[in-house]
């Protein structure tokens, strides 16, 4: 009577973990922009069926790190360029819009709630290592997102906020093939967090657009030369 619901928990735990190592071995580039990822070859590397495999890879699909194609199989979501410069056109279009209204209408007790995400965000390590690779950290991406957030929360619009939102989420992936993909390991992403944070403080709206639209361009620039 207990047998087919021990199974069945087995499963959807081994589910999960490849689920989890592979959206790991996505985001940190050690599976390739539109390379195959084969069930198969999946399954004997990870030890578990084919069907395991195939309920991973439909739900990094769902999520847009893979691309299932009829006939063709399974493969991680290509860095399209047409895409990338799309997408990046509106969110500057939209951030820096909401970020100039936040600047203009943002109160002491907005300053102050920024003031904070940006320590947390300094002071959260960027990087960690995982079987002896650098990747980058669960923790620094959740406060990241914070503070961005943060950023925006004063511009007096929650549809604003919220197709920016949507914009960011959509650019995750892209922002975190800025180093294993686009070989960006050299730049001071703190620095440019920094002198965001400085620009909202000094109530100064030009500069702060001018230091947000330089860090939403820099990660297009580096993908860019790998695009299709």
């Amino acid at each position: 009577m207990t047998t087919m619901p021990t199974v069945g928990k087995k499963a959807k735990t081994r589910s999960e973990e490849v689920y989890n190592a592979v959206r790991i071995a996505i985001l940190n580039g050690l599976y390739r922009p539109g390379s195959k990822l084969s069930p198969s070859v999946l399954s004997q590397e990870y030890g578990v069926s084919l069907s395991v495999v195939r309920e991973a890879l439909t739900r990094l699909a769902e999520q847009g790190l893979v691309v299932a194609q009829p006939q063709l199989g399974f493969q991680v979501t290509p860095i399209s360029r047409g895409d990338l410069l799309d997408l990046t056109s509106v969110r500057l279009d939209i951030e820096t819009l909401a970020l100039r209204r936040a600047v203009e209408r943002g109160d002491v007790e907005w300053r102050s709630e920024l003031l904070a995400a940006h320590y947390v965000l300094e002071h959260t390590p960027q990087h960690v290592e995982i079987d002896g690779r650098r990747v980058m950290s669960e923790d620094w991406t959740r406060v990241h997102a914070v503070y961005h957030e943060q950023l925006l929360s004063a511009c007096g619009s929650a549809r604003l906020i919220e197709i920016a939102s949507s914009l960011r989420d959509s650019a995750d992936l892209y922002r975190r093939w800025s180093e294993p993909i686009g070989g960006d390991t050299q730049r001071d992403i703190a620095g440019e967090h920094r002198a965001i944070f400085e620009a909202v403080q000094s109530g100064d709206p030009d500069l702060a657009v001018a230091k947000l639209t330089a860090h939403i361009s820099h990660t297009t620039n580096v993908l860019l030369k790998h695009a299709t």
